[in-house]
């Protein structure tokens, strides 16, 4: 009879459960685009619709629709879980605690010491939040507690440009060791307590369990074999064949019913085949992407409205309210007394879990006491899964329908004040970086250095990471963060060969000879990293771009990444001769532009070869106690004072000999800069007067003897750090020399760089925007490439060297950035 009902319930509402289904559908859609410029994430456009659908009776079949989820409802969740353990690394867990994995273990802790403290009023049979009074019951609690939602989290960092401060990139690491580590004891519960009626000998449990684990490790070879397959199939930067991607996903499928055939339940069962598969490679990461997309777009916003409808009224609830049983049944739970107090407890006991916890071991890390407790916010966001875990106890009698509803209202709660914490950590990030320039000089040397490379192509890998190794022991315990840019020019045959949602990029090219080039990129930089270890993290980015607009990539992306330099290959490559060419037009402009509009330092590294000598000769220099021969110029200027500290960053590597030379006028160029300051007072006097002539020349007068002022006084504290210590020292790793060299004009001073170009690898100059120096004056006249300043266009020219690259260094302009016209008014 009930059967019967069922299916006729189905067939006469069949298409009315279709349109009620696409009107909640299209309805979260449009709520989630109105609350994402608030930055709420989709899972509270959800919760909040399905509590609007639950409170107000919107629809008029929740019967059908419930009935429906509640056939299917047992495995709607099963691919969620799958794409959480696939994008999780068990591994991790035998690895020495990181920093990202000591705070989430501190939230758990903590989480799991409050329930303790606190699970008399939590476990109450009658007026608690659990309703089962047992060992499950109470590790349960404090597992879903101390869990953290790490998908929400990442999008979140994310949307809100805060993944790559420190909060940010500490809160999203912990986030996912926190969400892995609980989940996998959520797991293992599910198959310690697993219900079997009572029918099952003692000894059958133990035994199922066992299976389940052989089933696990089974998958991870399975998955990594098929997925190797498959990756040779499916080439990096090609089109991944549907059928491939189908058979991989088929093969989970199989080992999700083969682990849920032994009694696991299946949810449990995906998330441990998930966490099985290998968490790189891009047969890896397609799949994951396809699962999130079909769960965000139809899946959860359905599961969620169906979780909010079946909020009923159970028996219990109705003899504590007193009313009567057929009142009962058709009332919703909210037209029920509400469980403020409930709600109250179980967000208080979340929220101060992982406060206490994360904080504390934020603030051991270093963080501010503010930083900190945002920390703890940020970790205690919840998501689907602690929805999912509410339905699950609920089904499983463990939770009353009064807890239900609270622990729905509480995760909704905790998702709608979260962003608000996030946004706080933008603004504080934000302004922080207002107060402190993006640049070398500014950058704080006992933190991470963080820059962003542009490659042509695979060429460019050895010198650039050669500067990148260089620099990266200057200050933050050799960390380096750098953001690589694959700079690729969109044209229409590139824009035919674009794929979206593939790749770590979001898109993937797959024109051969862009993806070809691509590879080799990633091949070097592997490497790369490799080889320096766990104190280089190198992120990949696609510029995908016409040369106009390639800038804004570049830009934006130093931006995002609050990074100190950009470093760009000139456009000009050497040719076998040791010449160079004419160059590519297309990424001349884009070096142009990002001079100009860069919210950072920028510098130019004009390359003779000195990555491959590197990469031959640096360990055994290394070794030798010797290393590359690297001289910065310094002539005045804010540009050159940009280069000296770049310098003094390289001078700390074991592979750098680092000689200063400072450029000074002789007794000549002073006269000349003499005459030159009196020529400058006869023109202002025929223009204006006398009193403008003075006014003028005192105002240049003033601004030239600053800005020497500045200069003498930054590289002699420069020399009292770097140099007057390194003098005496026999060998070279690591120590630094000085040159002095008087001139009086730009012959001479171009007869001295001549003179210096075969002793030495790499040469760094200030681009020279704001110097104001006889010593390169009409040199710019003769210039082939002005966006380099005069000294370096004579460095960067065929004739200089067939054997010295060249590194031309930009400071950030501070003036650009406070919006100022007089550095007398600067707030420095």
């Amino acid at each position: 009879m009930d059967c019967t009902m069922t299916s006729s319930i189905l067939s006469a509402n069949y298409n009315t459960i279709l349109f009620e289904f696409g009107v909640i559908l299209v309805t979260s859609k449009i709520l989630h685009a109105l609350l994402r410029n608030v930055y709420q994430p989709r899972v509270f456009s959800d919760l909040l619709l399905g509590i609007v659908l639950a409170q107000f009776r919107v629809l008029s079949l929740t019967n059908a629709i419930n009935l429906v989820f509640g056939k299917i409802g047992g495995f709607v969740f099963a691919p969620y879980l799958f794409a959480l353990g696939v994008e999780m690394d068990p591994g991790t867990l035998l690895d020495a605690p990181t920093a990202d994995a000591v705070v989430a273990y501190a939230g758990i802790l903590s989480s799991s010491v409050l329930v303790t403290l606190f699970h008399m009023p939590l476990m109450k049979a009658t007026s608690g939040v659990v309703h089962e009074h047992s060992l499950r019951s109470f590790l349960g609690l404090a597992a879903v507690l101390a869990n953290t939602a790490s998908p929400v989290l990442t999008r979140l960092t994310t949307d809100l440009k805060i993944a790559k401060t420190a909060v940010g990139r500490l809160a999203v690491g912990a986030g996912l060791a926190s969400d892995m580590v609980t989940t996998m004891l959520i797991a293992v519960g599910s198959m310690i307590w697993r219900d079997a009626g009572g029918r099952d000998s003692p000894i059958v449990q133990p035994v199922l369990t066992a299976a389940v684990l052989v089933v696990v490790i089974v998958s991870a070879f399975v998955s990594r074999a098929m997925a190797e397959w498959v990756g040779g199939r499916n080439p990096e930067g090609r089109r991944m064949r549907g059928f491939d991607l189908s058979l991989v996903a088929l093969a989970a499928a199989a080992l999700c019913w083969l682990s849920s055939a032994l009694r696991l339940d299946v949810n449990m069962a995906a998330f441990l085949v998930g966490l099985a598969f290998p968490s790189e490679g891009r047969v890896s990461r397609l799949l994951v992407s396809k699962i999130n997309f079909v769960l965000s777009s139809f899946v959860l916003p359905l599961y969620v409205s169906h979780v909010c409808l079946s909020l009923r009224q159970t028996t219990d609830d109705i003899e504590v309210t007193g009313l009567g049983r057929t009142e009962g049944f058709r009332a919703f739970v909210m037209e029920l007394p509400f469980p403020w107090w409930k709600v109250f407890f179980v967000t208080v006991m979340g929220t101060l879990g992982k406060l206490t916890g994360c904080a504390a071991a934020g603030l051991l890390r270093g963080l501010g006491w503010l930083e900190a407790l945002a920390l703890g916010m940020l970790l205690n966001v919840k998501g689907y899964f602690h929805i999912y875990c509410a339905q699950a106890a609920f089904d499983a009698g463990i939770i009353t329908d009064k807890s239900f509803m609270a622990i729905i209202f509480m995760v909704a709660l905790n998702v709608a004040v979260t962003p608000m914490v996030g946004m706080g950590i933008a603004s504080w990030a934000r302004r922080s970086v207002q107060w402190r320039l993006m640049g070398l000089q500014h950058h704080d040397p006992s933190t991470e250095l963080r820059l962003v490379v542009g490659l042509h192509g695979p060429q460019d890998v050895p010198t650039l990471s050669y500067l990148m190794e260089a620099l990266r022991w200057g200050g933050g315990g050799g960390e380096l963060a750098a953001y690589a840019v694959d700079m690729v020019q969109l044209t229409d045959q590139t824009a035919a060969a674009i794929v979206k949602g593939g790749g770590f990029d979001g898109v993937t090219v797959v024109d051969e000879e862009v993806s070809e080039m691509r590879k080799l990129i990633g091949e070097a930089l592997d490497a790369y990293q490799a080889e320096c270890g766990e104190g280089v993290k190198v992120r990949r980015l696609l510029a995908l771009s016409s040369f106009p607009d390639m800038h804004s990539d570049i830009c934006i992306c130093a931006e995002d990444a609050m990074a100190a330099l950009v470093l760009l290959p000139f456009h000009k490559a050497q040719r076998l001769d040791g010449s160079m060419d004419a160059g590519h037009f297309g990424f001349r402009l884009v070096n142009q532009k990002v001079l100009q509009l860069a919210p950072c330092s920028v510098g130019v590294v004009v390359d003779r070869g000195l990555g491959k000598h590197a990469t031959r000769e640096g360990q055994a220099a290394i070794r030798e106690g010797q290393g590359q021969a690297v001289v910065v110029v310094f002539i005045g200027g804010a540009d050159d004072r940009e280069a000296l500290t770049l310098a003094a960053l390289m001078s700390k590597h074991p592979g750098v000999r680092l000689t200063a030379l400072r450029v000074v006028q002789n007794a000549t160029a002073q006269a000349r800069a003499k005459a030159r300051t009196s020529l400058f007072e006869t023109k202002a006097s025929r223009r204006g007067g006398v009193g403008a002539a003075a006014a003028a020349s005192s105002s240049a007068l003033g601004q030239e003897e600053a800005q020497m002022q500045v200069d003498d006084k930054f590289f002699a504290e420069f020399y009292r750090k770097h140099v007057a210590g390194a003098i005496g020292k026999q060998g070279g790793g690591g120590g630094m020399g000085y040159l002095e060299k008087h001139v009086a004009d730009g012959a001479e001073l171009v007869a001295v760089l001549r003179g210096l170009q075969s002793e030495y690898r790499l040469f760094v100059v200030g681009r020279g925007r704001d110097r104001s120096s006889v010593l390169t004056e009409g040199l710019d006249e003769w210039a082939e490439c002005l966006e380099l300043g005069p000294v370096g266009d004579i460095l960067a020219s065929s004739d200089f060297s067939a054997t010295a690259s060249v590194l031309i260094v930009q400071q950030y302009d501070a003036k650009k950035h406070y919006k100022v016209i007089d550095e007398e008014f600067m707030p420095l």
